[in-house]
């Protein structure tokens, strides 16, 4: 039997259709699995660090996962992770501060002593879509990370701002990976931080990293599965100290004494606009989607916008290449950006 290209279209729909619900049906069965046996982990409380602490830079391109990976290191600490736009480098009260720099024009301020990065990497393939559903999210006055962008508005903003943002991409992974030495730097692929079998493997390398600064304690490894399952597969939720639900920012307010510090760790200049708050731990909880079908990867509802033409195919494969060529002896990013252009070979051969 010869079917006509619309019943050929329609079929392949449908087994597209078919084939998600199983993967989210058997990533489900698999999460299942896997955290049963987890350890049990607390994860409740957000402190202070008990000295002062030379924070790490938290670097990503804008799309590529920053909020996670940021629960993530208080998680496995303890210690507050800071924003560039809200904290800085010489409080010496973060264990990392999130960064978009160079991708993003803000540095952080008070950060002439920060000596080391972790940077997290996603595939343009879905970093820019991401991104997009972020800005879209702004000028809609939504939540983050709540909606994804209409297509017909990602499509538009992908033909305009392609080129554009695939360059700010490739120069803010050169410029981490030149601005510290190996042993400085630690390249982590959002695409394997939440994978079920593998996020637990990059958590363990990220806590190793952490505990490397002084003054900062990581959970025990028997307990970092459970944090990451916690953190990546759970909604966090901000409680003030009776118990009550808050907003993340009216979380933070409960630490506003930040001391400011010289190069040898002497305090400065004292914030003492509520000698009340001094110490406050922040509290957190983690709860259940309210939708088991999201995927673990995002809370947004939508379609997943994530189209390209072929020609934007090509130039991200040709940017990717480029870059593991340049990094040959880094065996980490090679292997992430080998599966990167895996993935964008597969998506253009469906062009043929």
């Amino acid at each position: 039997m010869i079917l006509s290209k619309s019943k050929k279209a329609l079929l392949l729909l449908a087994l597209t259709a078919l084939a998600c619900t199983r993967f989210q049906t058997s990533q489900l069965a698999l999460h299942r699995l896997l955290s049963s046996s987890y350890e049990t982990c607390d994860i409740s409380t957000i402190s202070l660090p008990s000295q002062p602490i030379l924070p790490v830079y938290s670097a990503s391109y804008p799309g590529s996962g920053a909020q996670m990976s940021h629960y993530l290191y208080e998680a496995l600490t303890g210690i507050e992770s800071g924003d560039e736009w809200l904290h800085r480098g010489d409080t010496y009260d973060h264990v990392t501060i999130k960064t978009h720099y160079p991708a993003r024009v803000h540095q952080i301020e008070g950060s002439r002593l920060m000596q080391r990065v972790i940077l997290l990497i996603r595939s343009p393939m879905h970093a820019l879509p991401s991104y997009h559903s972020y800005l879209w999210e702004k000028e809609q006055g939504l939540p983050d990370h709540t909606q994804r962008a209409p297509e017909e508005t990602w499509i538009k903003w992908r033909n305009e701002n392609f080129a554009q943002e695939l360059t700010s991409w490739k120069n803010h992974l050169l410029y981490w990976m030149h601005e510290f030495e190996k042993e400085d730097r630690l390249v982590v692929s959002y695409e394997r931080l939440v994978d079920p079998k593998q996020g637990p493997v990059e958590s363990t390398r990220i806590a190793n990293f952490l505990g490397r600064t002084e003054g900062v304690e990581t959970l025990p490894p028997s307990q970092i599965p459970c944090v990451w399952d916690k953190v990546v597969n759970y909604k966090r939720v901000e409680l003030d100290q009776d118990g009550n639900e808050i907003s993340e920012e009216e979380g933070r307010k409960l630490n506003v004494n930040r001391n400011l510090y010289d190069d040898h760790g002497k305090v400065l200049a004292k914030n003492v606009q509520d000698e009340k708050a001094v110490g406050v731990k922040r509290r957190v909880k983690y709860v259940s989607h309210e939708d088991p079908s999201h995927p673990t990867q995002s809370l947004r509802d939508g379609k997943r916008n994530s189209s390209f033409t072929k020609e934007q195919l090509e130039s991200m494969k040709s940017t990717i290449n480029a870059l593991r060529a340049r990094f040959l002896s880094e065996y980490t990013l090679v292997v992430i950006l080998t599966s990167y252009m895996e993935e964008i070979e597969n998506e253009l051969k469906l062009k043929l």
